[in-house]
Protein backbone atom coordinates (compact mmCIF):
# COMPACT_ATOMS: atom_id res chain seq x y z
CA UNK A 1 0.00 0.00 0.00
CA UNK A 2 1.23 3.72 -1.19
CA UNK A 3 0.48 6.86 0.31
CA UNK A 4 1.47 8.66 -2.93
CA UNK A 5 -1.57 9.02 -4.50
CA UNK A 6 -3.58 10.16 -1.35
CA UNK A 7 -1.06 12.48 -0.40
CA UNK A 8 -0.81 13.86 -4.09
CA UNK A 9 -4.87 14.56 -4.48
CA UNK A 10 -4.63 16.23 -0.67
CA UNK A 11 -2.15 18.67 -1.86
CA UNK A 12 -3.69 19.07 -5.38
CA UNK A 13 -7.32 19.81 -3.87
CA UNK A 14 -5.40 22.20 -1.36
CA UNK A 15 -3.99 23.99 -4.21
CA UNK A 16 -6.77 24.31 -6.52
CA UNK A 17 -9.13 25.54 -3.10
CA UNK A 18 -6.71 28.42 -2.24
CA UNK A 19 -8.19 31.24 -4.54
CA UNK A 20 -5.11 33.72 -4.13
CA UNK A 21 -3.17 31.36 -5.61
CA UNK A 22 -5.11 30.53 -8.27
CA UNK A 23 -5.48 34.09 -9.01
CA UNK A 24 -1.75 33.83 -9.89
CA UNK A 25 -1.43 30.81 -12.36
CA UNK A 26 -3.42 29.04 -15.03
CA UNK A 27 -3.79 25.98 -13.14
CA UNK A 28 -2.07 22.42 -11.22
CA UNK A 29 -1.48 19.66 -13.26
CA UNK A 30 0.14 16.39 -12.58
CA UNK A 31 0.63 15.70 -16.93
CA UNK A 32 0.23 19.77 -18.49
CA UNK A 33 -2.00 19.84 -21.22
CA UNK A 34 0.27 20.96 -24.32
CA UNK A 35 0.68 24.27 -25.37
CA UNK A 36 -0.58 25.29 -21.81
CA UNK A 37 -0.55 29.20 -20.58
CA UNK A 38 2.22 29.95 -17.92
CA UNK A 39 2.22 30.16 -15.09
CA UNK A 40 1.18 26.82 -13.84
CA UNK A 41 2.49 24.21 -11.37
CA UNK A 42 3.42 20.85 -11.57
CA UNK A 43 3.88 18.06 -9.78
CA UNK A 44 7.67 17.45 -10.45
CA UNK A 45 8.24 14.23 -8.32
CA UNK A 46 7.08 12.23 -5.40
CA UNK A 47 9.41 10.03 -3.60
CA UNK A 48 8.39 7.64 -0.37
CA UNK A 49 10.23 6.00 1.99
CA UNK A 50 8.84 3.32 4.80
CA UNK A 51 8.23 5.03 8.33
CA UNK A 52 6.37 2.18 10.22
CA UNK A 53 6.56 1.82 13.45
CA UNK A 54 6.37 -1.44 15.40
CA UNK A 55 2.09 -1.41 14.98
CA UNK A 56 1.47 1.04 12.21
CA UNK A 57 2.35 1.46 9.07
CA UNK A 58 3.77 5.14 7.64
CA UNK A 59 5.50 6.99 5.15
CA UNK A 60 8.17 9.70 4.72
CA UNK A 61 6.96 11.12 1.39
CA UNK A 62 9.06 14.08 -0.26
CA UNK A 63 7.20 16.00 -3.10
CA UNK A 64 8.72 18.30 -5.24
CA UNK A 65 6.33 20.53 -7.06
CA UNK A 66 7.73 22.32 -9.86
CA UNK A 67 6.24 26.04 -10.87
CA UNK A 68 7.21 27.75 -14.50
CA UNK A 69 6.74 30.82 -15.51
CA UNK A 70 7.09 32.74 -18.83
CA UNK A 71 7.64 35.96 -17.15
CA UNK A 72 11.28 36.91 -17.34
CA UNK A 73 12.15 37.87 -14.12
CA UNK A 74 11.82 36.09 -11.14
CA UNK A 75 8.92 37.73 -9.06
CA UNK A 76 6.21 35.66 -10.19
CA UNK A 77 7.67 32.68 -9.37
CA UNK A 78 8.75 34.17 -6.12
CA UNK A 79 4.68 35.68 -5.61
CA UNK A 80 3.50 32.07 -6.61
CA UNK A 81 6.42 30.28 -4.02
CA UNK A 82 5.30 32.78 -1.00
CA UNK A 83 1.55 31.35 -1.65
CA UNK A 84 2.48 27.57 -2.09
CA UNK A 85 3.81 28.29 1.47
CA UNK A 86 0.58 29.83 2.51
CA UNK A 87 -1.14 26.85 1.57
CA UNK A 88 0.92 23.97 2.45
CA UNK A 89 3.59 24.44 5.29
CA UNK A 90 2.26 23.21 8.24
CA UNK A 91 -1.71 22.70 7.53
CA UNK A 92 -3.74 20.44 8.06
CA UNK A 93 -4.30 17.77 5.52
CA UNK A 94 -7.56 15.53 4.90
CA UNK A 95 -5.33 12.01 3.32
CA UNK A 96 -8.02 9.91 2.45
CA UNK A 97 -6.54 6.20 4.27
CA UNK A 98 -4.20 7.81 6.07
CA UNK A 99 -3.72 10.41 9.06
CA UNK A 100 -1.44 12.96 8.58
CA UNK A 101 1.43 13.64 10.73
CA UNK A 102 2.69 16.60 9.20
CA UNK A 103 3.93 18.75 6.30
CA UNK A 104 6.74 21.24 6.11
CA UNK A 105 8.65 23.10 3.94
CA UNK A 106 12.32 20.60 3.13
CA UNK A 107 14.46 21.46 6.38
CA UNK A 108 17.64 23.32 5.61
CA UNK A 109 20.49 22.87 4.95
CA UNK A 110 18.79 21.38 1.70
CA UNK A 111 16.71 23.63 -0.81
CA UNK A 112 13.45 23.74 -0.16
CA UNK A 113 12.41 26.11 -2.59
CA UNK A 114 14.29 28.15 -4.87
CA UNK A 115 14.23 29.88 -8.56
CA UNK A 116 16.37 29.43 -11.64
CA UNK A 117 16.88 30.08 -15.30
CA UNK A 118 16.79 27.52 -18.40
CA UNK A 119 17.92 27.04 -21.67
CA UNK A 120 15.03 29.02 -23.16
CA UNK A 121 15.47 33.02 -21.97
CA UNK A 122 12.43 33.34 -21.81
CA UNK A 123 11.25 30.92 -18.93
CA UNK A 124 11.84 30.70 -15.66
CA UNK A 125 11.67 27.58 -13.23
CA UNK A 126 10.60 27.66 -9.31
CA UNK A 127 10.67 24.16 -7.82
CA UNK A 128 9.06 23.97 -3.82
CA UNK A 129 9.80 20.75 -1.64
CA UNK A 130 7.75 19.60 0.60
CA UNK A 131 8.28 17.03 3.38
CA UNK A 132 4.76 14.93 4.92
CA UNK A 133 4.38 12.00 7.16
CA UNK A 134 1.51 9.53 7.19
CA UNK A 135 0.33 6.89 9.47
CA UNK A 136 -1.97 4.66 8.83
CA UNK A 137 -5.51 5.66 11.16
CA UNK A 138 -5.61 4.04 15.04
Amino acid sequence: MSAIWPVQQAIYARLTADAPLMGLIDGVYDEVPEAKDKPYIVFAEITEKDDSTHDRRGFELMVTLNIWSAYRGFGQIGQVLTNVDRVLHRVQLDVAGWELISIARQPAPQQSAGVRRVADPNIRQGQARFRVWVTEPR
